[in-house]
């Protein structure tokens, strides 16, 4: 209970924490809660989606708009209403403050409408660059803002088009041109996304606030686990076309999730990485199971999906006791040193 003092005023974070280390029940947490939320917190909480969701329509209305008018606009239009937007975004932003939400939301338009930007000048000039030149460059461009809006929705877009980009170098050009195999792309994409789990972990750690939503944890660490869950399942599936590197990217899966297993086991002891992570081993487990089923054992179809419906509620039914268990180990391990 390092992160939190006798005279902390009480706050939703400080429930959350004292819930996550066993020493608040589920329902005292619930009682709690309400107590805590005044009104004004829920107006805050609900201006704040209504200001992400609204920005998030008006730039949906920004693409569509070029979409259904570009026949009819001239290229000056076109350039001049998209630089327009975002010089608006920018000053928008610094007025309003870079600290303050909106000034982060417009901050993030501005860096969505440079995509815009570059999607234009490409179908304009007809450059012939690949799709993942547009994202990597996109990336690049507004790397100084996402660096200096400590915002983790931008920050998450960033990485997003990271990935897009890195997707779309293999299809366009590392398929083709050296028929690099698609293990390695899962690799690259395991490795950018372990990266940056890594750095939000440290961020966390190193008190950057910003940083702070747990749900990015969960995408972080779902991102790898994915990448690395594809080779692992064709590995299985079609066994006869594995290579020496398919074998090595389920070698990682297993020492990832392994690792991401006792690290929030025992070090952070959180639940929903947990949860990920075993829910992700039962997809490889029922995947296993399935083959050797249907492979395996002469019988009607009928009949082996009706046994292998039993499997599936048999194993998710040993996952759901498993997180249970986990879950009460870990709340009586706090409650014995806290005492």
């Amino acid at each position: 209970m390092e992160d939190i003092r006798p005279d902390q005023k009480a706050s939703i974070r400080a429930l959350r924490k004292l819930r996550q280390e066993g020493l608040l029940h589920e329902p005292a947490f619930i009682v709690a809660s309400r107590m805590v939320r005044s009104t004004s917190d829920w107006f805050e909480w609900a201006r704040r989606m209504l200001l992400f969701f609204g920005s998030a329509l008006i730039l949906a209305g920004v693409i569509y708009f070029f979409a259904y008018n570009w026949s009819k606009m001239g290229h000056f239009l076109k350039f001049a209403l998209i630089e327009a937007g975002i010089v608006a975004c920018i000053l928008g932003s610094h007025f309003r403050g870079i600290s303050r939400p909106s000034g982060k939301i417009l901050l993030l338009s501005s860096s969505v409408l440079v995509g815009v930007l570059l999607a234009v000048y490409g179908q304009t000039y007809q450059t012939g660059a690949d799709a993942f030149e547009l994202f990597m460059g996109w990336a690049v461009l507004i790397l100084g803002w996402v660096i200096i809006s400590e915002f983790s929705p931008l920050w998450l877009i960033w990485l997003i088009l990271l990935n897009i980009g890195v997707t779309l170098y293999w299809k366009q050009v590392g398929n083709p041109a050296y028929s690099i195999r698609y293990e390695f792309l899962s690799l690259a994409l395991a490795f950018l996304n372990g990266i940056a789990l890594a750095f939000y972990e440290i961020g966390l750690q190193q008190g950057l606030k910003w940083l702070g939503k747990r749900w990015l944890r969960s995408i972080l660490l779902t991102g790898s686990l994915i990448a690395l869950t594809l080779p692992t399942l064709a590995l299985i599936v079609v066994p006869g076309e594995a290579k020496g590197i398919t074998m090595f990217v389920a070698l990682a899966w297993g020492m990832t999730a392994a690792g991401g297993y006792l690290y929030y086991r025992y070090e952070l002891r959180d639940m929903i990485p947990l949860a990920i992570i075993i829910s992700n081993a039962c997809i490889i487990l029922l995947t296993l199971l399935g083959k050797g089923l249907f492979h395996g054992i002469r019988g009607s179809e009928a009949g082996l999906f009706l046994l292998f419906s039993l499997i599936i509620l048999a194993v998710v039914s040993m996952a759901v006791f498993l997180l249970r268990s986990i879950a009460a180990k870990m709340a009586g391990e706090v409650g014995k040193h806290g005492t």
